[in-house]
């Protein structure tokens, strides 16, 4: 068994590693259920339904964090990465809303900042596939064996923190596989040009092959880089 310390963890707002101005996440998944208890029960019975997620994050107030955070309140999605233990290992993410912001000013502390999400289409627990500095066509990170196909749905993330070279782009695309042999497109990310980030999700009912990996095409010239990291969630 190995536990894992918080201080590692970190947090990025769509592109934006945000980790600096946080000291504590909660990323918490639901979901509904209801009652199907008729008479003559014993006990109660349920059916499950809709899954749903939240995020709360509280840390320190900073005037450079606040012009991007304060926007999203009431304002479009923007994607959220919880990285548990660091930016190579679990993690949760997914699109949403921030739903309250809040700015606390103590007499005789820090000015502290806490936020609020609600998850889009809810979170996904999973792990970065990939994450570092890619120059070269070709699969990023590895394979992953699920043992099994599956069907209850799948999301991944792609975050890209810089690029470099002339003209540069990177298409993305998560691939399955039945027998690791022949594989076809699962996700295709939009083309990446510049420091962006995307939460792509597939619905379930969708068979997910047992075998996932993440490929990357990549175009311009001078040494066209893409540096990020791509995670990936298997609903089982």
């Amino acid at each position: 068994m190995a536990f894992v310390h918080g201080k590692d963890s970190v947090v990025y707002v769509n592109e934006n590693n945000f980790s600096t101005y946080f000291n504590n996440a909660d990323a918490t998944r639901t979901s509904d259920v209801a009652e199907t208890t008729t008479f003559g029960a014993g006990a109660k019975t349920f059916v499950s339904g809709d899954k749903d997620g939240t995020v709360s994050l509280t840390g320190l107030f900073d005037a450079t964090a606040d012009a991007t955070l304060q926007p999203l309140l009431g304002g479009a999605d923007f994607d959220f990465f919880l990285g548990i233990n660091g930016q190579s290992g679990q993690c949760v993410f997914g699109a949403g809303n921030i739903t309250n912001y809040g700015v606390s000013s103590p007499v005789g502390d820090a000015v502290a900042t806490s936020i609020d999400v609600q998850s889009d289409n809810g979170l996904f627990n999973g792990a970065v596939n990939f994450n570092g500095t890619d120059t070269t066509t070709g699969v990023m990170g590895s394979v992953v064996d699920n043992g099994a196909s599956s069907s209850n749905g799948f999301g991944a993330i792609a975050v890209c923190t810089a690029v470099s070279g002339t003209s540069p782009t990177h298409d993305i695309v998560v691939e399955h596989s039945a027998d690791n042999v022949t594989f076809t497109p699962l996700i295709t990310f939009t083309q990446i040009t510049g420091a962006t980030s995307e939460v792509k999700t597939v619905s379930a009912g969708t068979t997910i092959n047992r075998y996932v990996r993440v490929k990357n095409t990549i175009g311009g010239s001078s040494t066209p880089t893409f540096v990020g990291f791509v995670a990936l969630a298997r609903t089982n």
